[in-house]
């Protein structure tokens, strides 16, 4: 099964049972989180898992499971970069509901999330601040998913426009969010941990960002192992920053 259990299993059992709660995912808990430890499903699992939720819902016109499961995929997509494939997801999934159908709401904010997220990665941080400033008053109205993403977002964008010091509340915030939501272990809070502890280094605060990689090295290595991209890929940025500094 190349090192993960089988996604069909997985997906069958998460529709037939009601395994947890989770605070803040409810109903999607099931989904994406593992029925027997708990743990959050991780990489290339959580993506084929959420995946499949999407398509368990696709087909609930109107309905808060939709909106969710949607929000869920998309997520997963833009935590891997894929800021294309989630907007042509958005598109085809809203293109035929009303601006002002209720259910529309969320859904509206992230596709707007997305295109700024793609705008930053293009180099054009600038275009994506002005979507996202634009937006900042609305989220209180959205999932904690959407609140999320805008802090990530936001983050990006203004440490590419050398707005640093500004950029670091939006990170923190998306690391309160992502532990409370899945967990302080969770790969999703070791993920905005991780670009929390870049802006800390970049701003001077080179102790404070060791001791949070030191951290994200040791959790993600007992979660995923020593030799798993993501361990590696902490452990060089946190060998560089000890080399930077002595």
């Amino acid at each position: 099964s190349a090192g993960f259990a089988h996604a069909d299993c997985l997906a069958e059992m998460a529709a037939r049972d009601e395994w947890m709660m989770v605070e803040g995912f409810g109903w999607l808990s099931r989904w994406i989180y593992c029925g027997t430890c708990h743990q959050e499903f991780v990489g290339a699992q959580r993506l084929e898992m959420v995946r499949r939720v999407w398509r368990h819902r696709r087909d609930t016109p109107g309905s808060i499971e939709k909106d969710q499961a949607l929000t869920t995929l998309t997520s997963a997509l833009l935590s891997v970069k894929e800021f294309a494939g989630a907007e042509r997801l958005y598109e085809e999934a809203w293109r035929d509901v009303p601006d002002d159908d209720d259910h529309a709401y969320g859904p509206r904010i992230s596709s707007e999330i997305m295109r700024a997220g793609r705008l930053t990665q293009a180099g054009r941080s600038r275009d994506a601040l002005e979507i996202l400033t634009r937006l900042r008053p609305r989220l209180a109205l959205c999932h904690v998913v959407n609140r999320a993403d805008f802090n990530t977002c936001m983050s990006a964008a203004l440490a590419n426009v050398g707005r640093v010091e500004e950029a670091l509340p939006f990170a923190s915030d998306a690391v309160d969010i992502a532990r409370t939501c899945h967990g302080p272990q969770s790969e999703s809070a070791l993920d905005a941990m991780f670009v929390q502890a870049q802006l800390l280094s970049s701003v001077g605060r080179v102790e404070e960002a060791k001791s949070m990689l030191g951290h994200i090295v040791a959790a993600r290595t007992r979660l995923l192992g020593h030799e798993h991209q993501s361990t590696r890929g902490t452990r060089d940025v946190l060998r560089r920053i000890t080399a930077q500094t002595g």
